[in-house]
């Protein structure tokens, strides 16, 4: 029965194909991935509607939802003939740009690329086999979130009572559309909730990579997709990380999508095809979880699209900047950050959530209580042999970039977005966690929240450095 939520959530991405035309510039997998980050983010949201509303959670809103969008979808077909076919063969165009990349391979390069699929797959199977048969465990933030994940789905109500023996020690302050994401996915398996509260993290382990694959393999070539699959794949982040604070790799993967398709399609507009701005309407969706389900996210996404701007505005002088399109998303994360904190207070009355806000006036005070704070952001790379290997890669990628700026240019919104999130991930951490940066920021947050945009950097450094 958990194959039900799975499949809502992956079905959208061709009912919403109309809408958005994308068909026609993203290859199948990467539709696949973003279409599944996009329905989960709505049906999240239908989810907290219903409850809002009902006080009752349940999967009648996303089978509504897909039930009209395939209404949409075949009266489309119907109505355009032409419309299936583009699809059918943009499908075997994917399928056929592959082959046809991995014919052209020299032999060796053949075997590399064969030892890499067979390497994530065992790797897919793993992540699913242990984070679905083994409850999660930690005394904060993930027994916090699975404790109400449990709850929600046994209750099928958002139960926020602070004294409700339920909770059993909960935080009730911390974000509940972190649990919310993993009871869309249980609330059709009435057997057994317990063996399965991780189900998210492992599909989102396997949209991971499908999405940077077919990303990369876009920008490049079969061999440096796969290179980056293999670093990503490799890192241990999955099992050190997973299990104690998975949301925080979450988190980033809602924020990578928005961040490279805003400039990648919506802000590189082709004159001859403006249909990429309908590539708003999941954007904006996806700006739901984006933006909710990590504490600092809001202000990561509004610090996000502030540098994209401003590096837009200095390097693209004498061209017109569509601002509205650096506007109207950011007008959805407010309108998204202010209706969940002012619903969520009005339920229940006596125990409303508290909202996260940063001690900026405690940086100095933690900065200087403890030195090995300094040092503590770079141990976590001497861990693991992969870490070594991504962090090497990177520090490569940007002699690289910097000596061969002219050639790479179209990377510095990336690159800058980098340094500008690092920076702020490591202000907001001294200024909220206070000693707790030592294992936060170490052991869990630095170590994994720019791992997708580090792997997109490094590999297509790599590849343009190689082929100017």
């Amino acid at each position: 029965m958990i194959l039900i939520p799975i499949l809502l959530a992956l079905g959208t991405w061709v009912l919403i194909l109309r809408l958005c035309n994308q068909h026609k510039f993203l290859n199948i997998f990467e539709q696949l991935a973003l279409w599944f980050v996009m329905a989960l983010s709505l049906f999240v949201f239908e989810l907290f509607l219903e409850w809002i509303v009902f006080d009752k959670l349940s999967l009648i809103l996303p089978i509504v939802t897909f039930m009209l969008s395939l209404w949409i979808f075949i009266y489309k077909c119907i109505k355009y003939k032409y419309f299936r076919k583009e699809i059918l063969n943009s499908i075997k165009h994917t399928f056929s740009e592959v082959k046809l990349q991995f014919i052209l391979l020299k032999e060796r390069q053949k075997y590399v690329v064969i030892l890499i699929l067979i390497y994530v797959l065992l790797k897919l199977f793993m992540v699913f086999s242990i984070n679905t048969h083994m409850p999660t465990f930690d005394e904060d933030a993930v027994g916090g979130r699975d404790i109400k994940t449990k709850i929600f789905t046994e209750n099928k109500s958002l139960v926020l009572d602070k004294s409700s023996p339920e909770f059993l020690g909960s935080a009730l302050e911390r974000n509940i559309f972190a649990p919310l994401t993993d009871t869309y996915f249980l609330l059709s398996n009435d057997s057994n909730t317990s063996w399965y509260t991780n189900i998210v993290s492992a599909l989102f382990y396997c949209m991971s990579i499908l999405i940077l694959f077919w990303i990369i393999l876009r920008k490049t070539n079969l061999l440096f997709a796969m290179l980056g699959a293999y670093i990503f794949a490799s890192l241990p982040f999955v099992f050190i990380h997973w299990l104690g604070a998975y949301r925080n790799f979450i988190g980033w993967v809602f924020i990578f999508i928005v961040m490279f398709y805003l400039i990648d399609q919506i802000l590189n507009l082709d004159k001859n095809n403006p249909e990429k701005k309908s590539l708003k309407i999941p954007l904006m969706i996806i700006l739901f979880l984006a933006s909710t389900i990590r504490n600092e996210s809001v202000i990561l996404i509004i610090i996000s699209f502030v540098t994209i701007f401003i590096i837009n505005y200095f390097t693209r002088k004498g061209e017109k900047i569509n601002i509205m399109s650096y506007v109207v998303p950011l007008i959805g994360v407010v309108i998204w950050y202010l209706s969940g904190k002012f619903i969520l207070k009005l339920y229940p009355a006596d125990s409303s959530l508290i909202m996260w806000n940063p001690k900026i006036w405690d940086i100095l005070p933690n900065l200087s209580a403890n030195q090995d704070l300094f040092v503590a952001p770079f141990k976590q790379m001497f861990f693991h042999p992969d870490y070594i290997l991504l962090y090497l890669l990177f520090s490569i990628s940007i002699i690289l970039f910097i000596r061969n700026y002219k050639k790479m240019e179209k990377l510095l919104c990336f690159f800058v977005l980098i340094i500008v999130l690092m920076g702020v991930s490591i202000l907001i951490l001294f200024s909220d966690m206070g000693m707790w940066i030592l294992t936060h920021f170490a052991y869990i947050r630095y170590s994994i929240f720019l791992v997708p945009f580090i792997i997109y950097f490094t590999t297509m450094s790599l590849f343009l450095s190689k082929n100017e």
